[in-house]
Protein backbone atom coordinates (compact mmCIF):
# COMPACT_ATOMS: atom_id res chain seq x y z
CA UNK A 1 0.00 0.00 0.00
CA UNK A 2 1.30 3.36 -0.81
CA UNK A 3 0.63 6.64 0.95
CA UNK A 4 -0.36 7.64 4.37
CA UNK A 5 -3.58 6.42 5.67
CA UNK A 6 -5.47 7.60 8.89
CA UNK A 7 -8.03 6.01 10.95
CA UNK A 8 -11.46 7.66 12.06
CA UNK A 9 -14.73 6.57 14.10
CA UNK A 10 -17.66 6.65 12.33
CA UNK A 11 -21.39 4.57 12.71
CA UNK A 12 -22.98 2.33 10.65
CA UNK A 13 -26.63 1.54 10.32
CA UNK A 14 -27.43 -2.27 10.72
CA UNK A 15 -30.39 -3.96 9.49
CA UNK A 16 -30.91 -6.95 11.51
CA UNK A 17 -27.86 -7.45 12.66
CA UNK A 18 -28.55 -8.52 16.49
CA UNK A 19 -24.90 -8.59 17.21
CA UNK A 20 -23.95 -4.92 16.74
CA UNK A 21 -25.95 -4.02 19.30
CA UNK A 22 -22.66 -5.06 21.64
CA UNK A 23 -20.57 -2.42 18.90
CA UNK A 24 -22.00 0.42 21.61
CA UNK A 25 -23.83 2.31 19.22
CA UNK A 26 -27.20 4.05 20.09
CA UNK A 27 -30.44 3.05 18.45
CA UNK A 28 -31.67 5.03 16.17
CA UNK A 29 -35.50 6.08 16.23
CA UNK A 30 -36.30 3.20 18.19
CA UNK A 31 -36.10 0.52 15.15
CA UNK A 32 -35.23 -3.14 16.63
CA UNK A 33 -34.51 -3.63 13.32
CA UNK A 34 -31.68 -0.70 12.95
CA UNK A 35 -29.10 -0.15 14.87
CA UNK A 36 -25.48 1.99 14.31
CA UNK A 37 -22.46 0.68 14.54
CA UNK A 38 -19.08 2.56 15.44
CA UNK A 39 -16.16 1.05 13.21
CA UNK A 40 -12.97 2.30 11.64
CA UNK A 41 -13.04 4.23 8.63
CA UNK A 42 -10.22 4.52 6.26
CA UNK A 43 -9.15 7.69 3.59
CA UNK A 44 -9.07 6.59 0.18
CA UNK A 45 -6.94 3.69 -0.54
CA UNK A 46 -4.13 3.54 -3.25
CA UNK A 47 -3.22 0.10 -5.20
CA UNK A 48 -2.27 -0.56 -9.06
CA UNK A 49 -5.61 -1.29 -9.69
CA UNK A 50 -7.18 1.99 -8.89
CA UNK A 51 -4.76 4.04 -10.79
CA UNK A 52 -5.40 1.93 -13.97
CA UNK A 53 -8.89 2.09 -13.54
CA UNK A 54 -8.57 5.59 -12.97
CA UNK A 55 -6.50 6.44 -16.13
CA UNK A 56 -9.05 4.51 -18.19
CA UNK A 57 -11.60 6.71 -16.67
CA UNK A 58 -9.52 9.94 -17.70
CA UNK A 59 -9.47 8.40 -21.42
CA UNK A 60 -13.15 8.20 -21.47
CA UNK A 61 -13.60 12.03 -20.72
CA UNK A 62 -10.33 12.94 -23.07
CA UNK A 63 -12.07 10.73 -25.77
CA UNK A 64 -15.56 12.96 -24.83
CA UNK A 65 -14.18 16.30 -24.66
CA UNK A 66 -11.55 16.35 -26.80
CA UNK A 67 -12.30 13.54 -29.59
CA UNK A 68 -15.45 13.65 -30.70
CA UNK A 69 -16.00 16.82 -31.98
CA UNK A 70 -15.47 18.89 -35.33
CA UNK A 71 -11.36 18.28 -35.41
CA UNK A 72 -13.02 14.43 -36.01
CA UNK A 73 -15.92 15.06 -38.12
CA UNK A 74 -18.34 14.65 -35.41
CA UNK A 75 -20.41 18.42 -36.28
CA UNK A 76 -24.49 17.12 -35.95
CA UNK A 77 -26.02 16.40 -32.18
CA UNK A 78 -27.09 12.80 -34.27
CA UNK A 79 -23.16 11.93 -34.72
CA UNK A 80 -21.93 13.01 -31.35
CA UNK A 81 -25.04 10.81 -30.04
CA UNK A 82 -23.80 8.13 -31.82
CA UNK A 83 -20.20 8.60 -31.47
CA UNK A 84 -20.84 8.05 -27.43
CA UNK A 85 -22.81 5.22 -28.11
CA UNK A 86 -19.96 3.54 -30.16
CA UNK A 87 -17.83 4.42 -27.49
CA UNK A 88 -19.92 3.15 -24.80
CA UNK A 89 -20.12 -0.65 -26.91
CA UNK A 90 -16.37 -0.45 -27.67
CA UNK A 91 -15.64 -0.44 -23.75
CA UNK A 92 -18.11 -2.72 -23.26
CA UNK A 93 -16.22 -5.22 -25.62
CA UNK A 94 -13.16 -4.29 -23.99
CA UNK A 95 -14.60 -5.09 -20.65
CA UNK A 96 -15.61 -8.54 -21.72
CA UNK A 97 -12.08 -9.00 -23.67
CA UNK A 98 -9.41 -8.12 -21.24
CA UNK A 99 -11.61 -7.34 -17.16
CA UNK A 100 -11.47 -10.91 -16.57
CA UNK A 101 -8.81 -12.12 -18.74
CA UNK A 102 -6.51 -15.58 -18.06
CA UNK A 103 -3.98 -16.50 -20.22
CA UNK A 104 -3.85 -19.80 -18.74
CA UNK A 105 -7.55 -20.22 -19.50
CA UNK A 106 -8.31 -18.34 -22.89
CA UNK A 107 -11.86 -18.21 -23.43
CA UNK A 108 -13.87 -17.46 -27.20
CA UNK A 109 -15.89 -13.76 -27.07
CA UNK A 110 -18.23 -12.69 -29.35
CA UNK A 111 -16.73 -9.41 -31.00
CA UNK A 112 -19.88 -7.53 -31.78
CA UNK A 113 -23.27 -9.04 -31.46
CA UNK A 114 -27.05 -7.70 -32.55
CA UNK A 115 -26.43 -5.22 -29.39
CA UNK A 116 -22.63 -4.62 -29.24
CA UNK A 117 -21.23 -3.81 -32.64
CA UNK A 118 -18.48 -1.56 -34.36
CA UNK A 119 -17.72 -2.65 -38.28
CA UNK A 120 -20.03 -5.53 -37.56
CA UNK A 121 -21.63 -7.58 -40.25
CA UNK A 122 -25.38 -9.50 -40.10
CA UNK A 123 -24.68 -12.31 -42.26
CA UNK A 124 -20.98 -13.42 -40.41
CA UNK A 125 -20.23 -14.35 -36.47
CA UNK A 126 -16.29 -12.97 -35.11
CA UNK A 127 -15.03 -14.55 -32.33
CA UNK A 128 -11.77 -13.26 -30.37
CA UNK A 129 -9.66 -14.24 -27.58
CA UNK A 130 -6.14 -13.42 -26.43
CA UNK A 131 -3.33 -15.22 -25.76
CA UNK A 132 0.59 -15.68 -25.51
CA UNK A 133 3.30 -16.20 -27.84
CA UNK A 134 4.30 -19.22 -26.42
CA UNK A 135 2.90 -22.88 -25.27
CA UNK A 136 0.42 -25.26 -26.98
CA UNK A 137 -3.28 -24.02 -27.69
CA UNK A 138 -6.00 -26.74 -29.04
CA UNK A 139 -9.43 -24.87 -30.76
CA UNK A 140 -12.16 -27.37 -31.47
CA UNK A 141 -15.25 -27.35 -33.57
CA UNK A 142 -17.79 -28.42 -35.52
CA UNK A 143 -18.64 -27.14 -38.92
CA UNK A 144 -22.04 -25.33 -39.10
CA UNK A 145 -24.09 -23.65 -41.70
CA UNK A 146 -21.54 -21.32 -42.65
CA UNK A 147 -20.04 -21.15 -45.83
CA UNK A 148 -16.56 -19.59 -44.90
CA UNK A 149 -14.31 -20.36 -41.71
CA UNK A 150 -11.20 -19.11 -40.89
CA UNK A 151 -8.67 -18.37 -38.21
CA UNK A 152 -6.10 -15.57 -37.46
CA UNK A 153 -2.92 -15.59 -35.44
CA UNK A 154 -2.55 -11.43 -35.01
CA UNK A 155 0.97 -9.73 -33.29
CA UNK A 156 1.23 -6.56 -31.34
CA UNK A 157 -2.12 -6.55 -29.66
CA UNK A 158 -1.44 -8.70 -26.62
CA UNK A 159 -2.05 -5.96 -24.47
CA UNK A 160 -4.91 -4.69 -25.95
CA UNK A 161 -2.89 -2.07 -29.00
CA UNK A 162 -3.96 -2.23 -32.72
CA UNK A 163 -2.77 -5.17 -34.32
CA UNK A 164 0.32 -4.96 -36.46
CA UNK A 165 0.59 -7.92 -38.46
CA UNK A 166 -0.79 -11.52 -38.95
CA UNK A 167 1.12 -13.91 -37.74
CA UNK A 168 -0.46 -17.28 -39.50
CA UNK A 169 -3.99 -17.89 -40.74
CA UNK A 170 -5.78 -21.44 -41.59
CA UNK A 171 -8.38 -21.07 -43.99
CA UNK A 172 -11.29 -23.70 -44.49
CA UNK A 173 -10.26 -25.19 -47.88
CA UNK A 174 -7.12 -26.01 -46.47
CA UNK A 175 -8.27 -27.89 -42.95
CA UNK A 176 -9.29 -31.61 -42.16
CA UNK A 177 -12.60 -32.44 -40.88
CA UNK A 178 -14.07 -35.33 -39.20
CA UNK A 179 -17.22 -36.93 -41.18
CA UNK A 180 -19.00 -35.61 -38.52
CA UNK A 181 -17.74 -32.04 -39.06
CA UNK A 182 -15.95 -31.75 -36.17
CA UNK A 183 -12.03 -30.85 -36.29
CA UNK A 184 -9.43 -29.64 -34.09
CA UNK A 185 -6.64 -26.49 -34.46
CA UNK A 186 -3.63 -26.84 -32.65
CA UNK A 187 -1.43 -23.64 -32.62
CA UNK A 188 1.97 -24.41 -31.43
CA UNK A 189 5.45 -22.82 -31.86
CA UNK A 190 6.42 -26.62 -33.48
CA UNK A 191 5.02 -27.94 -36.30
CA UNK A 192 1.79 -30.57 -35.44
CA UNK A 193 0.17 -33.09 -37.50
CA UNK A 194 -3.31 -32.31 -39.02
CA UNK A 195 -4.44 -28.29 -38.50
CA UNK A 196 -2.03 -26.73 -37.30
CA UNK A 197 -1.08 -22.51 -37.13
CA UNK A 198 2.56 -21.96 -36.03
CA UNK A 199 2.84 -19.37 -33.37
CA UNK A 200 5.22 -16.62 -32.65
CA UNK A 201 6.25 -15.05 -30.07
CA UNK A 202 4.81 -11.96 -30.62
CA UNK A 203 1.47 -13.52 -31.14
CA UNK A 204 -1.51 -11.99 -28.98
CA UNK A 205 -4.92 -12.96 -30.16
CA UNK A 206 -6.59 -15.27 -32.54
CA UNK A 207 -9.84 -14.13 -34.50
CA UNK A 208 -12.28 -16.61 -36.04
CA UNK A 209 -14.45 -15.91 -38.60
CA UNK A 210 -17.49 -18.10 -39.75
CA UNK A 211 -19.34 -16.89 -42.74
CA UNK A 212 -23.18 -17.44 -43.91
CA UNK A 213 -25.47 -16.89 -46.59
CA UNK A 214 -28.39 -17.84 -45.56
CA UNK A 215 -31.68 -16.07 -45.77
CA UNK A 216 -31.88 -14.97 -42.52
CA UNK A 217 -29.10 -12.75 -40.72
CA UNK A 218 -27.05 -15.37 -39.17
CA UNK A 219 -26.02 -12.64 -36.69
CA UNK A 220 -29.20 -12.84 -34.86
CA UNK A 221 -30.07 -16.30 -35.65
CA UNK A 222 -29.14 -18.19 -32.50
CA UNK A 223 -29.28 -21.54 -34.42
CA UNK A 224 -26.05 -20.40 -36.28
CA UNK A 225 -24.31 -20.34 -32.86
CA UNK A 226 -21.03 -22.12 -33.59
CA UNK A 227 -19.67 -24.89 -31.48
CA UNK A 228 -16.29 -23.40 -30.88
CA UNK A 229 -13.37 -23.94 -27.88
CA UNK A 230 -10.43 -23.08 -27.05
CA UNK A 231 -7.60 -24.52 -24.17
CA UNK A 232 -4.12 -24.12 -23.08
CA UNK A 233 -2.30 -27.26 -22.54
CA UNK A 234 -1.06 -26.62 -18.54
CA UNK A 235 1.05 -29.45 -16.44
CA UNK A 236 -1.83 -29.70 -14.58
CA UNK A 237 -0.20 -28.61 -11.33
CA UNK A 238 -3.36 -26.69 -9.83
CA UNK A 239 -5.51 -24.00 -10.28
CA UNK A 240 -4.44 -20.50 -11.06
CA UNK A 241 -4.14 -18.23 -8.60
CA UNK A 242 -6.39 -15.58 -7.27
CA UNK A 243 -5.27 -12.16 -9.61
CA UNK A 244 -4.14 -10.02 -7.50
CA UNK A 245 -4.11 -6.24 -7.31
CA UNK A 246 -0.91 -5.87 -10.31
CA UNK A 247 -2.49 -8.38 -12.36
CA UNK A 248 -6.26 -6.82 -12.20
CA UNK A 249 -4.25 -3.06 -12.31
CA UNK A 250 -2.77 -4.92 -15.99
CA UNK A 251 -5.95 -6.74 -16.77
CA UNK A 252 -7.51 -2.96 -16.73
CA UNK A 253 -4.51 -1.81 -18.63
CA UNK A 254 -5.43 -3.40 -21.63
CA UNK A 255 -8.51 -2.55 -21.34
CA UNK A 256 -7.93 1.48 -21.64
CA UNK A 257 -5.26 0.18 -24.34
CA UNK A 258 -8.23 -1.71 -26.56
CA UNK A 259 -10.58 1.38 -26.40
CA UNK A 260 -7.85 3.95 -27.26
CA UNK A 261 -6.25 1.82 -30.13
CA UNK A 262 -9.91 0.50 -31.39
CA UNK A 263 -12.02 3.73 -31.25
CA UNK A 264 -9.19 5.97 -31.95
CA UNK A 265 -7.99 3.90 -35.16
CA UNK A 266 -10.61 2.51 -36.43
CA UNK A 267 -14.39 3.55 -35.36
CA UNK A 268 -13.76 7.18 -35.25
CA UNK A 269 -11.50 8.84 -37.87
CA UNK A 270 -8.35 10.05 -37.77
CA UNK A 271 -7.55 13.48 -38.97
CA UNK A 272 -4.90 12.74 -42.22
CA UNK A 273 -4.80 9.43 -41.79
CA UNK A 274 -4.67 8.06 -45.12
CA UNK A 275 -7.27 5.07 -46.20
CA UNK A 276 -6.45 2.15 -47.71
CA UNK A 277 -6.97 1.96 -51.91
CA UNK A 278 -10.18 0.24 -51.40
CA UNK A 279 -12.22 2.99 -49.31
CA UNK A 280 -13.64 5.37 -50.97
CA UNK A 281 -13.54 9.07 -49.58
CA UNK A 282 -15.54 11.06 -51.97
CA UNK A 283 -19.38 10.58 -51.46
CA UNK A 284 -21.31 8.23 -53.07
CA UNK A 285 -18.43 6.54 -54.77
CA UNK A 286 -17.10 3.59 -53.98
CA UNK A 287 -13.31 2.01 -53.88
CA UNK A 288 -11.89 -0.37 -56.29
CA UNK A 289 -12.19 -3.57 -54.39
CA UNK A 290 -8.60 -4.83 -53.35
CA UNK A 291 -7.49 -8.18 -51.67
CA UNK A 292 -6.86 -7.36 -47.99
CA UNK A 293 -3.92 -10.18 -47.96
CA UNK A 294 -1.87 -7.99 -50.13
CA UNK A 295 -1.76 -5.32 -47.34
CA UNK A 296 -2.27 -7.47 -44.32
CA UNK A 297 1.29 -6.49 -42.97
CA UNK A 298 -0.57 -3.10 -42.39
CA UNK A 299 -2.26 -4.21 -39.41
CA UNK A 300 -5.81 -4.37 -38.50
CA UNK A 301 -8.04 -7.31 -37.99
CA UNK A 302 -9.33 -7.50 -42.04
CA UNK A 303 -9.34 -11.63 -43.22
CA UNK A 304 -6.83 -12.77 -45.70
CA UNK A 305 -9.28 -14.04 -48.24
CA UNK A 306 -11.57 -11.22 -48.69
CA UNK A 307 -11.31 -8.44 -51.80
CA UNK A 308 -12.84 -5.33 -49.87
CA UNK A 309 -14.71 -2.49 -51.38
CA UNK A 310 -16.56 0.59 -49.74
CA UNK A 311 -17.33 3.98 -49.35
CA UNK A 312 -19.68 6.94 -47.63
CA UNK A 313 -23.04 7.63 -48.90
CA UNK A 314 -25.10 10.87 -48.90
CA UNK A 315 -28.05 11.08 -49.64
CA UNK A 316 -31.25 13.71 -48.60
CA UNK A 317 -35.05 12.90 -47.29
CA UNK A 318 -36.35 12.75 -50.47
CA UNK A 319 -33.51 10.99 -52.62
CA UNK A 320 -32.40 7.59 -52.81
CA UNK A 321 -28.97 6.09 -54.26
CA UNK A 322 -29.01 3.15 -57.10
CA UNK A 323 -26.30 0.92 -56.84
CA UNK A 324 -24.95 -1.50 -59.91
CA UNK A 325 -23.19 -3.38 -60.34
CA UNK A 326 -21.89 -7.59 -61.24
CA UNK A 327 -21.84 -10.23 -58.36
CA UNK A 328 -18.51 -12.32 -58.83
CA UNK A 329 -18.95 -15.99 -58.25
CA UNK A 330 -17.39 -16.83 -55.22
CA UNK A 331 -17.77 -17.94 -51.63
CA UNK A 332 -19.31 -15.47 -49.85
CA UNK A 333 -20.76 -12.05 -50.89
CA UNK A 334 -22.42 -9.57 -49.21
CA UNK A 335 -23.14 -5.70 -48.87
CA UNK A 336 -23.76 -3.74 -45.69
CA UNK A 337 -24.89 -0.20 -44.51
CA UNK A 338 -23.15 1.23 -41.66
CA UNK A 339 -24.06 4.52 -39.81
CA UNK A 340 -21.39 7.41 -39.07
CA UNK A 341 -19.70 5.70 -36.41
CA UNK A 342 -19.51 2.10 -38.99
CA UNK A 343 -21.88 0.22 -36.99
CA UNK A 344 -25.37 -1.15 -38.37
CA UNK A 345 -28.89 -0.27 -37.87
CA UNK A 346 -30.88 -2.78 -35.81
CA UNK A 347 -30.99 -5.68 -39.06
CA UNK A 348 -33.32 -7.67 -36.30
CA UNK A 349 -36.20 -5.52 -38.15
CA UNK A 350 -34.42 -4.01 -41.01
CA UNK A 351 -32.70 -4.86 -43.57
CA UNK A 352 -29.38 -3.17 -43.74
CA UNK A 353 -27.27 -5.89 -45.39
CA UNK A 354 -27.39 -8.36 -48.58
CA UNK A 355 -25.76 -11.61 -49.41
CA UNK A 356 -25.19 -13.27 -52.66
CA UNK A 357 -28.59 -15.45 -51.91
CA UNK A 358 -30.94 -12.61 -50.85
CA UNK A 359 -30.27 -10.38 -53.59
CA UNK A 360 -32.24 -10.13 -56.56
CA UNK A 361 -29.93 -11.01 -59.68
CA UNK A 362 -30.27 -11.22 -63.56
CA UNK A 363 -28.62 -14.07 -65.63
CA UNK A 364 -25.60 -12.56 -65.54
CA UNK A 365 -25.38 -12.14 -62.04
CA UNK A 366 -25.87 -8.20 -62.28
CA UNK A 367 -27.44 -6.22 -59.49
CA UNK A 368 -29.72 -2.85 -59.19
CA UNK A 369 -29.83 -1.91 -55.24
CA UNK A 370 -31.70 1.18 -54.08
CA UNK A 371 -30.29 2.53 -50.97
CA UNK A 372 -33.25 5.29 -49.39
CA UNK A 373 -34.75 6.07 -46.18
CA UNK A 374 -38.04 4.01 -46.77
CA UNK A 375 -39.44 1.26 -48.79
CA UNK A 376 -39.22 2.12 -52.56
CA UNK A 377 -41.14 -1.19 -53.67
CA UNK A 378 -38.83 -2.75 -55.61
CA UNK A 379 -36.19 -5.46 -54.82
CA UNK A 380 -33.03 -4.77 -53.28
CA UNK A 381 -33.94 -2.13 -51.22
CA UNK A 382 -31.45 -1.44 -48.37
CA UNK A 383 -32.81 0.74 -45.32
CA UNK A 384 -30.87 3.61 -44.09
CA UNK A 385 -33.20 4.10 -41.52
CA UNK A 386 -33.01 7.33 -42.12
CA UNK A 387 -29.28 7.85 -41.41
CA UNK A 388 -28.75 10.71 -44.29
CA UNK A 389 -25.38 9.67 -43.82
CA UNK A 390 -23.27 6.73 -43.63
CA UNK A 391 -20.68 3.75 -45.18
CA UNK A 392 -21.61 1.41 -48.00
CA UNK A 393 -19.16 -1.94 -47.44
CA UNK A 394 -18.38 -4.78 -49.48
CA UNK A 395 -16.76 -8.07 -48.90
CA UNK A 396 -16.40 -11.36 -51.51
CA UNK A 397 -14.63 -13.89 -50.10
CA UNK A 398 -12.08 -16.40 -52.45
CA UNK A 399 -13.75 -14.69 -55.51
CA UNK A 400 -13.50 -16.58 -58.60
CA UNK A 401 -12.54 -13.43 -60.53
CA UNK A 402 -11.77 -10.05 -59.78
CA UNK A 403 -15.08 -8.19 -58.43
CA UNK A 404 -15.86 -4.83 -60.69
CA UNK A 405 -16.32 -1.84 -58.75
CA UNK A 406 -20.44 -1.07 -58.40
CA UNK A 407 -21.58 2.46 -59.71
CA UNK A 408 -23.79 4.74 -57.50
CA UNK A 409 -26.35 7.85 -58.98
CA UNK A 410 -28.52 10.00 -56.68
CA UNK A 411 -31.72 10.01 -57.69
CA UNK A 412 -35.08 11.35 -56.33
CA UNK A 413 -37.02 8.83 -54.26
CA UNK A 414 -40.17 9.51 -56.48
CA UNK A 415 -38.03 8.00 -59.64
CA UNK A 416 -37.53 4.89 -58.08
CA UNK A 417 -40.79 4.13 -56.85
CA UNK A 418 -42.13 5.23 -60.72
CA UNK A 419 -39.62 2.72 -61.84
CA UNK A 420 -41.18 -0.09 -59.53
CA UNK A 421 -41.83 -3.57 -61.63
Amino acid sequence: MRGGVHSGIGCLVVAGFASALAAGCATQGGDPQATTVEVETEERMESESRESFQALLALLHEISDEWIGPARGVTTVEHDAIAHESLAQVLWGALEFYATEDFDKPRFSPIVTPLRKWSDNPDARYYFTPLRGDGVYRVRGRRGSEVYLNFTLHRGDRDGAWPSGVVADLKMRDMHFEPDGSYEVVIAADEQPGNWMKLEPDAGSLVVRFYYQNERSAAADPTTVPELEIARETDGSGPTPAADDATIAKRLERVANWVRSKYGYQVLSVPGRPLPGWFSSTPNTLGRPEDWEAAKEGGGWGAVDAAYSAGPYAIGPDEALVMEGRLPEGVFSNVVLWNEMGKTEDYRDRTVSLNARQMVLDDDRRFRIVIAHRDPGVPNWLDTAGRERGTIYWRHFLPAETPEVATLRVVPFDEVVRKAP
